[in-house]
C-alpha cells in the first residue's frame, strides 16, 4: 500500500520485545496559518538529503565497530555515543532511493501554492562509504536504468547476514546449525525472512527523476564512513578479498577513539582480526578529489556544476531561478572528521556573491548545517578553515538571504538564525533516507501582496510499502523491499530511547509542518 502524500505514517505500541508495527494516519495539521493571499511563488523544491546508497559488502566498512553500541552490550553504556557503521537495513538503500523517486516523480505541484515543482535538491551523503560503484547506482537510479545493487561475488551475499554470521547482526535467513540465534531476532523482535539477501542484490529496472536534480558534497561522499580520509593502502583493502568481522574489544575502543568529529581521523590499525575470503571487486575504489565533479558535470545540464567547476574542482556552486539563486557549498572538511567547516577560498567566493546577490533571494544550500560546521581542522602548511561562526555573521548581514537546506543530521528541524526577522533566515534540516523516517519534504517559498516572504514545509513519505506481515513480502517487488526498509529502520534497536532516539530524528511537528514568514527582504 503506497503512503499518500495526505499521510502520515505513525508507529503502533511495541510488543513485549519491543518491536512495533507501521501505520497510516491523517496527515498532520500545519504549524503556522496560509497566507489569504499568494501574490508570487518564488520557488518549489523537494529535498531529500543522505540517501546513503551503500554497498554493504565491502571490506572496507567496520561493521565490527557498530556492536559496542548495543544496549546488551557491556562496554555501551561505558560508550555512550552511537557508533552508527551497521543498520540492519542498509542493504535496501537503492531500494529506497528508487522508492522515493518514484514519490517525487508522482509530485508535480507544491501542496499550498499549487504551483510547479522547480527543482529536487539532495543535500550530501549521496554514497555510504565514498566508493566509485555506489556512485554509479546513485546515477543510475536518476537516470532511470537498469541497476543490480550488488558486488563481488555473483552467486551470493558476502556481507553481515548472509556469508557473514554474527549474533550481533540481523541474520534473517535464520540461524545457522551449530550456531546461537543473533541478538536482533532474540533480543529485539526482528523477523525470518527467507531468502531476504538473494532478493536485495537481485537488478531492476529504475523510474528515473522527472525533475530537475541538484546534488550537494557530503562527508560520505568523500571519506571512507564519512571521517576518514581515502589513501592508497585503504583502496586496495577496499578492493581486496579478505573482510574484517571481528577485533579485539581493546583495540577496538582505541579505534572508536580515532574516528572522531574533528580531524585527523584514522581506520582502525589491527593485527590478528577474525577474517572472511570475499570475491575482490576493483569497482570499490574510492572517489577521488575530481572524480565527484567529473561524473555530475555535463555540458548540457544546467545543474549549477559548470566547466570551471570542472577546470578548479569545485564542488560549490550557484543555480540561478527566475527570482531566486541557491549557493550550494562544499562543507566537507577533505583532511578528516565528519563534521564540517569551508576552505578560505570558498569563503571569498559565497562573499562575492552574496554581494552581488542583493536583488534577488538567496538559498543557502550545504550537507552539514551551520551549527556543526566547527571541523576546523588542517594539516601543517594547510590553509586554515572557515567555521560556521565566521559564516552565519556574514550571512545575517545580507537581507536577502531566507532559507539555508540542509542535512546530515538525519532528523527534521526547522530553526531561525539571526538577530531579528529582518537579518537571519530559515535553517531546514532533512531527515535522511537511511534512518527512520526516511522522508524528504517538500519547500514552497512564496510572497504575499505585501512582499512577505512565506515558506512552507510538507514531508513526504517514499512510496515503500506499509506491511503489516513482513515475514511474508514479496521479494521482487521494489517497494515491498523498501517498505521493509522503514519498518526495520523504526525498529532500529540502538535507537529505542535516549538522546540517539528515534523520535529525535522525526521532531517536532513544527519541524515537519511549518509556515513561517519573513518580513519584506528586497
Amino acid at each position: 500500500m503506497y503512503p499518500p502524500i495526505s499521510s502520515s505514517i505513525i508507529k503502533s505500541f511495541p510488543n513485549t520485545l519491543g518491536w512495533r508495527q507501521l501505520l497510516l494516519d491523517h496527515r498532520e495539521p500545519y504549524q503556522g496559518e496560509v497566507p489569504s493571499t499568494i501574490s508570487q511563488t518564488l520557488i518549489n523544491l523537494i529535498h531529500i538529503s543522505d540517501t546513503h546508497i551503500c554497498d554493504a559488502q565491502s571490506p572496507a566498512r567496520v561493521e565490527y565497530l557498530d556492536r559496542y553500541a548495543d544496549p546488551h552490550h557491556p562496554i555501551s553504556k561505558a560508550l555512550g555515543t552511537l557508533v552508527g557503521t551497521y543498520r540492519a537495513h542498509e542493504s535496501l538503500s537503492t531500494q529506497v532511493f528508487e522508492s522515493m523517486i518514484q514519490a517525487i516523480n508522482r509530485t508535480d505541484i507544491g501542496p499550498i501554492s499549487k504551483r510547479k515543482i522547480d527543482s529536487v535538491i539532495i543535500t550530501g551523503d549521496l554514497t555510504d562509504n565514498a566508493q566509485r560503484n555506489e556512485l554509479l547506482w546513485f546515477s543510475a537510479l536518476l537516470k532511470g536504468e537498469k541497476i543490480r545493487p550488488d558486488s563481488g561475488s555473483h552467486t551470493e551475499w558476502e556481507g553481515a547476514g548472509g556469508k557473514i554470521y554474527s549474533p550481533f547482526y540481523w541474520n534473517p535467513h535464520g540461524t545457522p546449525k551449530g550456531e546461537r540465534n543473533d541478538y536482533p531476532r532474540e533480543l529485539y523482535g526482528f523477523p525470518t525472512i527467507q531468502e531476504l539477501m538473494h532478493a536485495v542484490r537481485a537488478p531492476f529496472y529504475a523510474s528515473g527523476i522527472n525533475h530537475l536534480w541538484l546534488a550537494v558534497h557530503g562527508n560520505h561522499d568523500a571519506l571512507l564512513q564519512g571521517t576518514v580520509a581515502p589513501s592508497l593502502p585503504l583502496t586496495l583493502a577496499a578492493q581486496n578479498d579478505e573482510k574484517i568481522t571481528a577485533i579485539a574489544d581493546e583495540v577496538a575502543l582505541q579505534a572508536l577513539s580515532n574516528v572522531s568529529e574533528v580531524g585527523p581521523a584514522s581506520y582502525p590499525d589491527v593485527t590478528n582480526p577474525e577474517t572472511i575470503t570475499i570475491t575482490a571487486d576493483p569497482s570499490r575504489e574510492f572517489v577521488g578529489g575530481e572524480t565527484w565533479v567529473q561524473h555530475f558535470y555535463h555540458e548540457d545540464e544546467d545543474n549549477g556544476l559548470t566547466s570551471e567547476n570542472l577546470k578548479k574542482n569545485q564542488k560549490y556552486w550557484r543555480r540561478d531561478f527566475e527570482k531566486v539563486t541557491i549557493l550550494a557549498l562544499d562543507t566537507v572538511n577533505p583532511h578528516g572528521g565528519w563534521q564540517g567547516s569551508i576552505d578560505e577560498t570558498q569563503f571569498e567566493w559565497l562573499k562575492n556573491q552574496l554581494i552581488n546577490l542583493r536583488d534577488r533571494y538567496v538559498l543557502i544550500s550545504s550537507h552539514h548545517p551551520l551549527q556543526d560546521l566547527y571541523n576546523d581542522y588542517a594539516p601543517p602548511g594547510q590553509k586554515k578553515r572557515v567555521t560556521g561562526i565566521q559564516i552565519e555573521e556574514l550571512l545575517i548581514r545580507e537581507k536577502s538571504v531566507i532559507a539555508w537546506l540542509c542535512g546530515h543530521t538525519h532528523r527534521h528541524r526547522m530553526a531561525y538564525f539571526g538577530p531579528d526577522s529582518h537579518h537571519g533566515f530559515w535553517q531546514i534540516e532533512t531527515a535522511s533516507l537511511i534512518d527512520w523516517p526516511q522522508q524528504g519534504r517538500i519547500v514552497e517559498i512564496f510572497l504575499d501582496q505585501h512582499e512577505q516572504v512565506w515558506i512552507a514545509s510538507t514531508p513526504i513519505n517514499h512510496a515503500g510499502s506499509i506491511l503489516p506481515d513482513p515475514e511474508h513480502l514479496k521479494l521482487d517487488e521494489v517497494n515491498e523491499l523498501a517498505g521493509l526498509s522503514r519498518l526495520l529502520s523504526v525498529n532500529d534497536w540502538q535507537r529505542r530511547g535516549g538522546i540517539f532516539s528515534i523520535e529525535n530524528n522525526e521532531g517536532t511537528s513544527f519541524d515537519r509542518n511549518a509556515i513561517v514568514a519573513l518580513p519584506k527582504r528586497i
